[in-house]
C-alpha cells in the first residue's frame, strides 16, 4: 500500500510537470552532494542588508562566493504575498544583478566546481502555515523549482511562530519525503537539510518532529548557535550553566553543546556527529549574539570531539554577503569568516581512497520505514578514474526485509577493468515509529459525575494511522467512592510494537485541589512549583521541557511535597492568552534615552511582567502590573545604545502561565524628515520609489516591482507590520 501510494504521488507530480511545460530538458543536475567536510553559507536573495551593529551586507552574484563555501543555501523559499496561497516559492529579487537565465547558469558553475546549491525555507519573517492535504502540491512546486533552476536540496530554515504554524511540522516533512524518493528513483540523493535555533533541539521541542519525521532522509543538521542571548546548558562537570553568549565559555559551549547533540544526552535531541554541522554567525553585524571572535575555541572544541571519536562534519554561517560585508564605520570584514573556518575544515576532509581503485558513493547507512519498498542500489554510483561509471557493474550481497524490525548488513562490490575490486559495507536499519497515545493526562473528576475512559483518548501511528479502535485499558474507576485510580492504556501496532501509558483518575469531593500541573510547553523560573505524578516540584532555575522526576539529583527539579491529587486541575476554567501589540520594529535613541510603547492584552486577570533585555543578556527596563484586558504601556529607556533588544513577557494566575517574546531595534535619530512627505495610508496605491512618513516618524521609501503592490497592503504597514521591510525601504 505505501509503494502504490508513493507512485500515485509521483505520478501527480509528474503529470503536473509536464502540464506546465517541462520537459527533459531542464537544469535540474545530478545532484551534487559534498564530500567530506562542510561549509555552509547561505546567499542573500535581496541588497544591502542591515547589521546589528549598523553595518551593511551587500547584494553579490552567486560566482562571487568564495570558493571554500562548498555549500551555498539561496534565502529564500517563501509565501511572498498570502494572497496567492499558503505554497511557498521562490522568486529571484532583480536587485541582486542576476537574470533568471544567469541565475542558472551560475548555479550550473558551482555545481561543475563540486559545490552543492539549497534552497532555504523560511527565513525569520516566514509566512509559512500549511495545512494537512498541501504534502502534494508543495513537493510538486519544489520539484518545479528543481527543475527550473538545478538546486541541489532544500534546507528548512523555519524560525520563530513558523515552526509550530498551522501542520508545517505534518506537511513539510512528508513533502520533502515525496521530493526525496522522487529523484532516489532517478539515482540522485535530493539534500535534505535543517536549521533550527538550538533551543528548539530539546527533547520533545518544536524541532523535534522533523527530525524524527525526516530521519533516514536528512542528510545534516546545521543548528543556529546563534540569537539566544544568554540561554545554554548546564554541565554537571563544571557545574556551571555554560551560555552560548560568553566569550570566556565559547570553548566550552562548542564542546559541549555539540557532545549533548551527539549523544542524545544533557535533555537534546541526538543528532549523529557525521550529520551535525555547528552554526554560527559570520560577525557581530550577521547576529546579536554568538560570534565567535577567538576561531581557536571552535579549532579546540572540534579537535577534543574528534579525539572521542566523534568528529563533527562542519561549519554553517550566515552569511557569505555579511563576510564580504562592511562594519559601521565602512571597514571591510575582508572574508574574515571563510578565511578563518575554511581551510581548517576541508584540511579535515579523509584522505582519498587508493589510486587506481573504483570508488563507491551514495553508501552511507540509512534507515528505511518498516513495510516500505527499499532498493539496495537507489542512489548508489561507483566510479572509476580509467573505466568511468561501473554503476551497472555493482553486485551486492545480502537482502534487506523490510516487514522485519532491525539492522541489516548489505555487502556492495565492483570491479574495474584491472581488476582492482572495492568492497564497502552498509548498514540498512528497518525501523517503525512507536504507536502514539494521547488524551491520557492524569485528570480529577467530580464524585457521581459520568466518566468515559475513552472520551478524547486517540492512538495513531506513522505507518498504520489511526488506532484508537485498537486500544485496549486495565482498571476501573468507581465515581461513587472518592479516591485515586490508575488506569494503563495500551495499543499495538503491525509491527508488533507496544505502547502502554498509565493514567490516574482522582475521584474527588471537592476538597482537595491542585493549582499547579506541570506542563511541558510551559517556562518555569526559580523557585516556582509544580505538581507531577503524585509530588510536589520545586525549579532550582529556568527550565522548559524538562519533566519533573526526570532530571536526576543534580538536575533542575527538586521534589519538595508527596501529593499533587494526580497532577491536573479540577474543572479547569479557559486558559489564559497574553500579548504584545502596537510593538514598532525600530525605536529611535535620542541622547541615550528612548521611549517605547505597545500594549498588553490579557484574556483573564493575570500578573503580568514585561522585560527588556539587550543583546549581551541584560534587563535594560521592566514592566510589572495586574491586568484584565489591555493595558497601554510606555517605558522609558535610559542609558542604551543601537542594535538590537529582546522583549520577554511573563504572565500567570492560578492556572496558566504564558511566555511570549518578541524583539526590535534602537536606531540612532540623526535625520529630520521633511515636512512635505505624506502620512502612510492603508489602500492607497503607491508607485516604485514613492515615500511616506510612517507612524514613529521615519521616511520609509516604496520597493521596485514585485514588491511595489505590497505597499498599499496593512499587512505591510511601515514601522508597525512586523513585515514592512518586505514592501518598504528605511531611508
Amino acid at each position: 500500500m505505501a509503494l502504490l501510494k508513493n507512485k500515485m504521488k509521483l505520478n501527480t507530480i509528474a503529470l503536473a510537470l509536464l502540464g506546465a511545460g517541462f520537459s527533459v530538458q531542464s537544469h535540474a543536475n545530478d545532484m551534487t552532494n559534498p564530500d567530506g567536510g562542510i561549509v555552509v553559507g547561505y546567499w542573500h536573495n535581496w541588497c544591502d542588508g542591515r547589521g546589528y551593529q549598523a553595518g551593511n551586507a551587500p547584494c553579490m552574484t552567486l560566482k562571487e562566493t568564495n570558493p571554500m563555501y562548498n555549500v551555498v543555501d539561496v534565502s529564500f523559499m517563501k509565501v511572498y504575498d498570502t494572497t496567492e496561497g499558503r505554497i511557498p516559492t521562490f522568486r529571484l529579487d532583480p536587485t541582486v544583478g542576476l537574470s533568471e537565465a544567469e541565475f542558472i547558469e551560475q548555479i550550473k558553475e558551482l555545481n561543475t566546481q563540486g559545490r552543492s546549491v539549497l534552497i532555504a525555507l523560511g527565513g525569520a519573517d516566514a509566512h509559512i502555515e500549511l495545512k494537512r492535504g498541501d504534502e502534494t502540491p508543495f513537493a510538486e512546486e519544489i520539484i518545479r523549482l528543481v527543475e527550473v533552476y538545478g538546486f541541489d536540496g532544500l534546507d528548512i530554515d523555519l524560525e520563530q511562530a513558523a515552526v509550530t504554524a498551522a501542520d508545517n511540522q505534518w506537511v513539510i516533512p512528508e513533502a520533502l519525503k515525496i521530493v526525496k524518493d522522487h529523484y532516489r528513483a532517478q539515482g540522485k540523493n535530493f539534500l535534505i537539510t535543517m536549521a533550527p535555533e538550538f533551543p528548539y533541539l530539546k527533547s520533545g521541542d518544536k524541532y523535534v518532529p522533523y527530525l524524527e519525521r525526516l530521519e533516514g532522509y536528512y542528510d545534516w543538521i546545521n543548528p543556529q548557535f546563534y540569537n539566544q542571548g544568554g540561554d545554554g546548558i548546564w554541565v554537571e562537570e563544571e557545574n556551571a550553566w555554560i551560555t552560548q553568549n560568553s566569550d570566556a565559555m565559547k570553548e566550552k559551549f562548542i564542546f559541549y553543546i555539540s557532545d549533548s547533540l551527539i549523544n542524545g544526552t544533557r535533555g537534546f535531541h541526538k543528532i549523529p556527529h557525521d550529520k551535525l554541522v555547528f552554526g554560527i554567525p559570520t560577525n557581530n553585524d550577521a547576529a546579536a549574539t554568538g560570534f565567535v571572535k577567538e576561531p581557536q575555541d571552535l579549532y579546540n572544541a572540534f579537535d577534543a570531539l574528534k579525539q572521542q571519536g566523534q568528529p563533527l562534519r562542519g561549519v554553517m554561517t550566515w552569511s557569505i554577503n555579511w563576510d564580504i560585508g562592511t562594519d559601521s564605520a565602512g571597514t571591510p570584514y575582508n572574508s574574515s569568516f571563510i578565511n578563518a573556518y575554511g581551510p581548517y575544515i576541508h584540511g579535515q576532509t579523509p584522505p582519498p581512497p587508493v589510486v587506481g581503485k573504483p570508488v563507491f558513493t551514495g553508501l552511507t547507512d540509512t534507515r528505511v520505514q518498516h513495510g516500505t519498498v527499499f532498493d539496495s542500489l537507489a542512489g548508489v554510483t561507483a566510479m572509476d578514474k580509467e573505466d568511468g561509471n561501473l554503476t551497472s557493474s555493482i553486485t551486492v550481497e545480502g537482502s534487506v526485509n523490510t516487514q522485519v524490525l532491525g539492522d541489516n548488513v548489505l555487502a556492495y562490490s565492483v570491479t574495474d577493468s584491472d581488476g582492482n575490486e572495492t568492497k564497502q559495507a552498509r548498514n540498512v536499519e528497518v525501523y517503525s515509529a512507536l504507536p502514539e497515545l494521547t488524551g491520557v493526562a492524569n485528570t480529577t473528576i467530580k464524585i457521581g459525575s459520568n466518566f468515559d475512559a475513552l472520551s478524547g483518548v486517540k492512538a495513531t501511528d506513522a505507518e498504520d494511522g489511526d488506532l484508537t479502535s485498537q486500544i485496549s485499558i486495565e482498571g476501573s474507576v468507581d465515581t461513587s467512592l472518592t479516591g485515586k485510580y490508575t488506569l494503563t492504556y495500551s495499543v499495538k501496532d503491525s509491527a508488533n510494537q507496544t505502547t502502554t501509558a498509565e493514567r490516574i483518575i482522582t475521584v474527588s469531593d471537592g476538597s482537595q485541589i491542585c493549582v499547579n500541573p506541570w506542563k511541558a510547553d510551559q517556562v518555569y523560573l526559580t523557585d516556582e512549583t509544580v505538581s507531577h505524578n503524585g509530588k510536589t516540584w520545586q525549579a532550582g532555575w529556568w527550565t522548559q521541557g524538562d519533566e519533573p522526576g526526570t532530571t536526576g539529583e543534580w538536575g533542575v527539579w527538586k521534589q519538595i511535597g508527596d501529593n499533587d491529587c494526580g497532577g491536573v486541575t479540577p474543572e479547569p476554567g479557559i486558559e489564559l492568552t497574553a500579548k504584545i501589540t502596537g510593538l514598532s520594529n525600530e525605536y529611535s535613541v535620542v541622547n541615550s534615552t528612548t521611549n517605547v510603547t505597545f500594549s498588553i492584552t490579557t484574556n483573564d486577570t493575570a500578573s503580568v511582567t514585561v522585560d527588556i533585555i539587550d543583546r549581551l543578556g541584560n534587563n535594560v527596563a521592566s514592566h510589572s502590573a495586574s491586568i484584565t484586558g489591555t493595558q497601554a504601556v510606555s517605558l522609558t529607556l535610559d542609558n542604551v545604545d543601537v542594535g538590537y533588544y529582546s522583549m520577554r513577557l511573563l504572565a500567570s494566575n492560578a492556572d496558566d502561565s504564558v511566555d511570549e517574546r518578541y524583539s526590535f531595534n534602537l536606531v540612532a535619530d540623526d535625520t529630520t524628515p521633511p515636512t512635505d512627505v505624506p502620512a502612510y495610508e492603508v489602500g492607497k496605491t503607491y508607485a516604485d520609489g514613492e515615500q511616506v512618513l510612517g507612524s514613529d516618524g521615519n521616511i520609509y521609501q516604496c520597493k521596485p516591482w514585485p514588491y511595489t503592490p505590497w505597499c498599499s497592503s496593512a499587512s505591510y504597514a511601515p514601522a508597525e507590520s512586523q513585515h514592512w521591510a518586505d514592501a518598504w525601504d528605511k531611508l
